[in-house]
């Protein structure tokens, strides 16, 4: 896959991201929302409020993910610059 120049990331990979110091983690918080999601899925059987949290933390999954993928396709996990 062809890697295009390094861009300013918007405001939502940012904040997905924020504090995730690598790939590595971004991936270890992506999976570790997919298994909260299911354990919370399952504790919907006992109550609402339980499957409530599981749906909050599949799309938390998928912010990760998404995150993941933008910067994937524009440049990289390389540190941005914080000035011009």
């Amino acid at each position: 896959m062809e890697r295009r120049p390094s861009i300013e990331r918007p405001l939502w990979v940012k904040l997905g991201l924020w504090a995730v110091p690598n790939r590595a983690f971004a991936w270890a918080f992506f999976w570790l929302s997919i298994t909260l999601a299911l354990v919370f899925f399952v504790f919907g059987y006992w109550g609402p409020f339980f499957f409530f949290l599981g749906v909050l933390f599949v799309l938390v999954a998928l912010w990760y993910w998404l995150a993941i993928r933008w910067i994937d396709q524009h440049g990289g996990w390389r540190k941005q610059r914080l000035t011009h």
